[in-house]
């Protein structure tokens, strides 16, 4: 399989704010095909919650990831950290990979990064994120910092308004990063939010430290096929 032949599927929250390109659900964010299909039940506020969807909300999600596989998609994903909760349920239904968040990267980044504070987690809503978003995995020693309602980027998101200054929320965006790395030392970050990613490169230039997310972890997928 090359590439070319490759394409993801991502499940998007019912949401119309923009996603420039980085975002995975901007369909130029890939070299690849990318198909993209919008949730009608679940919300930004559905999702980002301590709570973890059910019932309706949790099968549409199911359809639509089964509907994506039909299509042909390689690969599904979503495009909210805080669906984590879900992987388990949605994989079971599935014949090809899910990956419902960044947040599964944890493990692998424990083993290169050891140390108690070497790792930091950028969120959108630090209040709302629990160990269960997390998948399973252990956060003891994680630092945890949000976007928090007084950004950019948080009052777009949370309020779906249909403009966005992406120079402000990509400074924003910076300066959580410097304060995980000024307050606790962090040398490595994931973005738990999948808006974060359209200024990952500004981060990573104006910081100096490694940063994660969702896009990335596609990619490794893709990267393991032959001729990737």
């Amino acid at each position: 399989m090359v590439v070319s032949d490759f394409s993801v599927g991502v499940i998007q929250l019912n949401t119309k704010f923009p996603r420039p390109i980085g975002d995975i659900g901007n369909p130029k964010t890939f070299h690849f095909p990318s198909i993209i299909k919008k949730l009608d039940l679940a919300t930004v506020a559905d999702v980002v919650s301590v709570d973890v969807i059910s019932g309706d909300m949790l099968d549409e999600m199911v359809h639509v990831a089964r509907e994506l596989e039909s299509q042909g998609c390689d690969l599904i994903t979503t495009s909210c950290g805080f669906l984590g909760p879900v992987q388990s349920h949605v994989q079971q239904q599935l014949k090809i990979p899910f990956l419902s968040t960044s947040l599964l990267m944890l493990p692998f980044l424990r083993t290169v990064y050891p140390k108690e504070a070497d790792i930091g987690v950028l969120t959108f809503d630090s209040r709302a994120l629990r160990p269960h978003h997390f998948v399973g995995h252990d956060i003891r020693g994680v630092k945890i910092l949000g976007l928090e309602p007084d950004t950019e980027l948080y009052r777009v998101i949370s309020k779906d308004e249909s403009q966005l200054d992406i120079d402000k929320a990509a400074s924003e965006v910076v300066d959580r990063v410097k304060k995980l790395v000024d307050q606790y030392g962090v040398r490595c970050v994931i973005f738990e939010c999948t808006n974060l990613s359209p200024y990952k490169s500004k981060v990573r230039s104006e910081t100096d430290v490694a940063v994660f997310d969702l896009v990335d972890l596609v990619s490794f997928h893709i990267n393991a096929f032959k001729g990737g």
